[in-house]
């Protein structure tokens, strides 16, 4: 074999290489399971996006358009999936979480700062997002854990069209102990853009956004989280 081909076959092999370690480590975040999303090739990792110029009220976002929302729009319960835990980032400096009002679905006002003096658990959600709906127990059983204690949980629903209806069906098959407001867009507007949903926020009884979480939640990451909080 005369040098040219040597090095040719060299440089064949190196690439061969690297497109193997870039397959196995996946470099690029294309795992759909990361950020504890549906495991859905066509979604890619993204969440739903309902932030920008281009988003318009009526217009269903990528997981509506994959068919995760079910046809007759009934209200489904717990996947069989294993979502991959997101993380669960302190805060890296004092931030105020802004303070929304919006009307639950028994038609009572939640203000966030009318629980200023609790942990509050902050969860952006929709009854159509597969991981959304099997984090609700979680923060079911946390609610009724942790309510004695001073903390309470908020699921403040993205859904739109209909929404109240959706979220009045899920809450009653689902049995949340905790207010679940719509919200009319100001909340994201202010906690926004997300990157994906859902999203939680925990904050202390000053109101102070100390841990943020972008996806997927399991119990025992938030009941850490409070445990700590309730230690300060």
């Amino acid at each position: 074999m005369d040098k040219k081909s040597v090095v040719w076959a060299g440089v064949i092999a190196m690439v061969s290489a690297l497109i193997v370690i870039a397959w196995l480590s996946d470099p690029l975040g294309l795992t759909p399971e990361q950020n504890g999303l549906a495991p859905d090739p066509d979604l890619h990792g993204q969440a739903p996006d309902t932030t920008g110029p281009d988003h318009a009220k009526d217009k269903p976002g990528p997981a509506r358009e994959i068919g995760h929302i079910p046809e007759d729009d009934t209200v489904a319960g717990p996947d069989a999936q294993t979502w991959r835990p997101a993380e669960l980032f302190p805060a890296t400096r004092t931030y105020q979480g802004p303070d929304f009002e919006l009307e639950d679905i028994t038609g009572s006002t939640v203000r966030l700062s009318d629980y200023e003096g609790s942990i509050i658990v902050l969860n952006l959600w929709a009854t159509w997002c597969p991981p959304c709906r099997d984090e609700v127990p979680a923060l079911i059983r946390l609610q009724e854990a942790f309510g004695d204690r001073g903390v309470q949980v908020i699921g403040v629903s993205l859904d739109e069209n209909g929404a109240r209806r959706k979220v009045t069906e899920f809450a009653e098959t689902f049995g949340i102990n905790y207010p679940a407001p719509v919200d009319d867009g100001r909340v994201q507007e202010k906690y926004g853009p997300l990157s994906v949903i859902p999203t939680t926020y925990i904050l202390d009884g000053g109101r102070n956004i100390r841990f943020y979480a972008p996806g997927y939640l399991e119990y025992g990451q938030m009941e850490e989280a409070v445990r700590e909080l309730l230690n300060d």
